[in-house]
């Protein structure tokens, strides 16, 4: 059970660097629950600073 929840937080952490990379807006987020939506915005902001 943790590994498959590891792996849905991992995952939202690379798609949201992949949002990052692309240019698109935080609050594109398609994420709900806290823990998703904190790992995506995450890499999200890490894209933002790969960027720059």
């Amino acid at each position: 059970m943790k590994r498959q929840k590891r792996d849905r937080l991992a995952r939202a952490l690379t798609r949201g660097y992949q949002a990052g990379i692309s240019g698109r807006p935080r609050e594109n987020c398609p994420y709900h629950s806290l823990d998703a939506r904190s790992y995506w915005l995450g890499g999200w902001r890490q894209a933002k600073e790969d960027r720059v």
